[in-house]
């Protein structure tokens, strides 16, 4: 059976790591075939949004399984292979359409990078996370990036030099989760939101998380004159037209993506 289930349901893509027994860890087969699925719909106008998940309920994913490479790897073919969850980070911040962490059980290590690397976190009241790398003698490097865009410096250093775990409620408190919700109404709650999500323009969602990543990373002054230059752009769209035209009609927008 494949370890990433992809599927397509209500106008959602849901990446499903399926691989229940081994903590849903990412195998490079895995890293590689989420960057292929996100490829092949990044245009398709009927997905509007994505979903990264764990199979089953115990673990969304317990980061990267480097063991699962070919036996006899040589140091550079290593470190080669453990770019690829780089690569996936910088695949997801320029992906057009809004992508979903719905997180169940246990977000750690490179898991919890790719669950901070979404744009937006669901996760469950029983989940845990963590960057429990340092004691296994290894230190948390790549998930650093994701991590410090929405976690204070100083509470992230101290998880990861601790390596301890924390749970949904401190999560939501230090920044890292958007929501938590109970068990009984997960699957609700992620519905509703998706249908919130997908409801709106595409092609104005596209130009907004583009530009929310680049100004992320400016200094305020090149933010500012950069935003400026996409809001002209997003007012030339046929879709900022509808939008405002349907908002003085006082009736539902009919967006045509473009």
């Amino acid at each position: 059976m494949s370890e990433l289930l992809v599927s397509v349901t209500d106008g959602t893509l849901f990446l499903t790591i399926n691989r229940p027994n081994k903590g849903n860890s990412m195998t490079m087969d895995v890293l590689r075939s989420m960057q292929v699925a996100l490829g092949e719909y990044s245009f398709d106008n009927s997905v509007r949004s994505v979903v990264i998940r764990g199979s089953g309920t115990h673990s969304f994913c317990t980061g990267v399984d480097l063991s699962t490479m070919q036996d006899g790897a040589s140091s550079f073919e290593l470190h080669a292979g453990r770019r690829a969850l780089g690569d996936l980070f910088q695949a997801m911040w320029s992906y057009p359409k809004v992508i979903v962490a719905a997180v169940q059980g246990f977000a750690l290590a490179g898991g919890f990078g790719l669950m901070a690397a979404c744009d937006i976190v669901v996760a469950d009241e029983t989940s845990q996370f963590g960057a429990p790398e340092v004691n296994v003698g290894v230190w948390p490097f790549m998930i650093s990036v994701p991590l410090l865009r929405y976690i204070n410096p100083r509470i992230l250093f101290e998880l990861m030099v601790t390596g301890r775990r924390i749970g949904a409620s401190e999560a939501l408190s230090i920044g890292v989760l958007n929501r938590v919700v109970t068990s009984g109404s997960f699957d609700e709650e992620l519905s509703k939101l998706l249908h919130d999500i997908n409801s709106k323009s595409l092609s104005v969602v596209a130009l907004g998380k583009e530009s929310f990543y680049k100004a992320l990373d400016m200094r305020s002054n090149e933010a500012l004159g950069y935003l400026q230059a996409m809001l002209s752009v997003v007012n030339t769209l046929e879709d900022s037209t509808e939008g405002i035209s349907a908002f003085q009609g006082k009736r539902k927008p009919m967006w045509k993506d473009r």
